[in-house]
């Protein structure tokens, strides 16, 4: 056990800031001695250490401290019984067309961790397998578009319901006849959720809107994503076509295939947040 000295000795921070962060984020929860002083175990520690290094990174606080808990409870051996996987549950759900299950395997996992954590650890992985049998027929197109579709509403309400910020201007769509949007949408959300000005255009967007979005508002960077092999061209085009429009305008890109973006436009790897503190800081450099 450690006192509150010897806990930020071993994060690296101090005992005023151990307190701050326990007092504004809540990031640990740690015991008391009978006289009232704080203890804390290896656990909290750990959660403490990790909140610090995501703050090292460049993180908004609140959202460190979300993570860090995320990241520490995921890592922890597991001694009761599991719930059932979303994976699991959102390709049965789609098997049998069944909404109700569907909403509560989501409600579920969206009760019990941050945006973030849900997406990269838990449905991004749900919706590949999802991808998977449908791929090898256990699941219909209805049953796909049904999954998929009720993930996107729920986008739909945290992209909504976060308060646009003030940090960078940021655009974000997907190219001309580019159309799985999910995971651009998500990057939105939690761009947005970091404190950006974020505008989201959408999936299958013309080259010539592209231009027109650009004309009509200053921004410092655009986002677009290749999901696909299929993807590549068109996007290659519109990061082609804003360097023409604006040299200095910084492009992003996301996907399964940014790798094969232009040598001029970022690559924002395959984290959410990792992504967005890629993104804030390459604006902020220019």
């Amino acid at each position: 056990m450690f006192t509150v000295k010897h806990a930020a000795e071993h994060v690296g921070i101090t005992a005023a800031t151990l307190r701050a962060w326990e007092r504004r984020y809540g990031v640990t929860d740690p015991s008391r001695t009978d006289s009232g002083y704080r203890v804390y175990d290896e656990h909290d520690v750990a959660v403490l250490r990790a909140m610090k290094q995501l703050v090292d990174a460049g993180w908004q606080p609140s959202l460190a401290a979300r993570q860090a808990r995320d990241q520490i409870v995921a890592a922890s051996p597991v001694t009761e019984q599991p719930e059932p996987s979303l994976a699991s549950s959102l390709v049965r759900a789609a098997e049998q067309l069944d909404t109700s299950e569907l909403s509560t395997a989501l409600d579920r996992v969206f009760a019990l961790h941050g945006f973030e954590t849900v997406m990269d650890q838990h449905l991004f992985p749900a919706l590949r397998a999802l991808g998977d049998a449908w791929a090898d027929g256990r699941v219909s197109v209805a049953g796909e578009h049904l999954a998929s579709h009720a993930v996107m509403r729920r986008l739909a309400v945290a992209y909504e319901t976060t308060a646009r910020g003030r940090g960078p201007a940021v655009l974000l769509g997907m190219a001309p006849g580019c159309r799985h949007e999910l995971g651009l949408f998500a990057f939105a959300v939690a761009a947005r959720r970091q404190g950006m000005n974020t505008d989201y255009l959408g999936a299958d967007v013309p080259l010539a809107d592209w231009s027109t979005a650009l004309q009509r508002r200053t921004y410092d960077a655009v986002v677009i994503a290749m999901p696909t092999h299929a993807d590549v061209g068109a996007a290659t085009s519109v990061v082609e076509a804003i360097g023409h429009h604006d040299p200095h305008l910084l492009v992003a890109v996301g996907g399964g295939e940014q790798y094969q973006a232009p040598a001029s436009a970022i690559r924002l790897g395959h984290d959410l947040l990792v992504g967005v503190a890629q993104l804030n800081t390459a604006i902020r450099s220019r």
